[in-house]
């Protein structure tokens, strides 16, 4: 560097930054996007054709069947009457379902339909990520496994025979929800997030990341999501008796005497006389539920996710960590649920698969490894070891898992991320919380005035 330049920088202020000549990123061409799509569609109708479901016999069979079919023939009342909590996910996917009832189509005719658009959703979420991958510098590889951890997943096969598809939409719902708050779309994010939650009850964990997520019109976005989650609920809790019944059929706040393995209370239950038949498999060393616990998991599990964002706002962590922090919170869901089954780590699978392939633009390998983890633990180990090393199995790997999870989510960044959400309150008052909720976008003025301010960086 010759003397003048030197005495050019110290004029200056600061040294000036060297050209770096960028590589273009790769691109997805329509045609390789089309046959993403093509692949991610053929895996979603591989999932539901290729198996003879016996849905007679499954929760779809004695809890939605019933009540899907009068909701067909237009009983709607009778619909109302009969339906389970998530009886708005069976309205939701009614039109699909509508068309294998018109064709005279059978009982599992009705059923593939009805789960059609949950595996449609997922597969959508595979093809709306693998361009986003490529631009992130991913190669081929990263994005078919993209697809065939989302379509092909040994839970989502689960979840289809115990009869529960409503659990992959609510995963999707979820995580697309973030993801739109991510991007400062705050009504798009309440309509998801209202559709999730009336989709199933447990939704209720993804609130927090949705508003933390946002950067502004948070207020909106949760009044869009009550407005739609009431549409949804209202009219089956207002065909009940009483206030105690409504609740009861439209919220799911007790497990009874359920206390499965897969869960971290299992250690404080009692032993009990009762060996229950659990999908054709005998717990041996059964234990009952503690009392202190029976009616309170679940509200545990929704209400825990309140102090687990306002730690995250106090921490002043960046927006991009709302969809870890969603994984998180999907994760405790698993722990704390004493009914915990082999579907239930599904939206965790989808948030975590979400978080790697959008945030750190790499292969889902984690969600793989979670979903192969999820398998063994619930269908392979159960046959070789008793109740007490079954629980072991879940409770240390979960408990890894989370400490690593809740590390990435809590973690102090420093420079540039930091300095972008300084503006973060400290304070978890409720003044100090109204203030964050009604925060607006700052003006196109200022951000033009900053960005004058601002000298351009050479080379971009």
């Amino acid at each position: 560097m010759t003397p003048a330049a030197q005495n050019d920088q110290r004029v200056l202020g600061r040294p000036r930054p060297a050209v770096i000549s960028r590589s273009p990123l790769p691109a997805i061409t329509r045609p390789q996007l089309a046959l993403v799509a093509l692949l991610a569609l053929a895996g979603s109708l591989a999932m539901l054709w290729l198996q003879p479901w016996n849905v007679t016999l499954s929760d779809w069979g004695t809890e939605s069947r019933v009540p899907l079919n009068a909701l067909l023939h237009g009983h709607v009342i009778g619909f109302l009457e009969l339906a389970p909590p998530y009886g708005p996910s069976l309205v939701m996917r009614a039109p699909f379902a509508l068309l294998a009832s018109l064709a005279g189509g059978s009982a599992r005719l009705v059923y593939r339909f009805s789960a059609l658009p949950c595996l449609l959703a997922l597969a959508g979420l595979a093809v709306w990520i693998a361009p986003r991958l490529r631009r992130g510098g991913a190669g081929w590889f990263a994005v078919a496994l993209t697809v065939v951890v989302c379509v092909a997943n040994p839970l989502t096969y689960y979840a289809l025979l115990i009869g529960h598809p409503e659990e992959i939409l609510g995963g999707v719902l979820c995580v697309v929800a973030v993801l739109c708050a991510m991007r400062g779309h705050a009504t798009w994010a309440g309509l998801l997030l209202g559709a999730a939650i009336a989709n199933k009850d447990w939704a209720l964990v993804a609130v927090g990341p949705v508003l933390f997520a946002l950067p502004a019109h948070r207020l909106r976005a949760l009044v869009i999501a009550c407005v739609v989650a009431v549409a949804l609920l209202g009219p089956i809790a207002l065909v009940s008796y009483d206030l105690k019944i409504a609740s009861a059929r439209i919220t799911a706040n007790d497990t009874g005497g359920i206390f499965y393995t897969q869960q971290l209370w299992w250690f404080f239950g009692t032993p009990g006389h009762w060996i229950p038949a659990m999908r054709g498999q005998i717990i041996q060393g059964f234990r009952l539920p503690p009392p202190w616990l029976q009616g309170r998991a679940h509200l545990l599990i929704v209400w825990i996710g309140l102090p687990l964002t306002l730690i995250a706002l106090a921490r002043r962590t960046p927006r991009e960590s709302a969809l870890l922090l969603l994984v998180m919170l999907f994760l405790l869901r698993c722990m704390l649920d004493p009914w915990d089954l082999i579907y239930y780590p599904i939206p965790f699978v989808i948030a975590l698969l979400s978080w790697e392939t959008t945030v750190k633009r790499r292969a889902p390998v984690g969600a793989l490894a979670a979903s192969l983890a999820a398998w063994a633990i619930f269908k392979y180990l159960p046959a070789h070891l008793s109740a007490n090393q079954q629980a072991l199995s879940f409770i240390i790997p979960s408990i890894v898992a989370l400490a690593v999870i809740a590390a990435g989510v809590y973690r102090r960044r420093d420079g540039a991320a930091t300095r972008a959400f300084a503006e973060r309150p400290h304070s978890t008052t409720s003044n100090s919380l109204v203030k964050w909720l009604n925060r607006r976008a700052p003006s196109a003025s200022t951000t033009t005035r900053s960005s004058i301010r601002t000298p351009s960086v050479p080379g971009r």
